[in-house]
């Protein structure tokens, strides 16, 4: 299982995004990051992605 804590990639928010793969991880994360904190695909550059999929724990 791999997770990534969404306080830790910038929300003030104790969602904990899970997955079995990193690339479901980054799927979960960037549906919770629209729906719930009201981003929008282009919001999600290349530099942030490259940024939370280094924050990818795997537990």
């Amino acid at each position: 299982m791999k997770t990534i804590n969404c306080r830790e990639a910038g929300f003030d928010c104790d969602y904990v995004v899970k997955g079995e793969t990193e690339e479901e991880v980054m799927k979960n994360g960037g549906e919770h990051a629209m729906k719930v904190h009201g981003m929008k695909e282009e919001d999600l550059t290349p530099e942030m992605t490259q940024k939370i999929r280094g924050l990818i724990r795997s537990s």
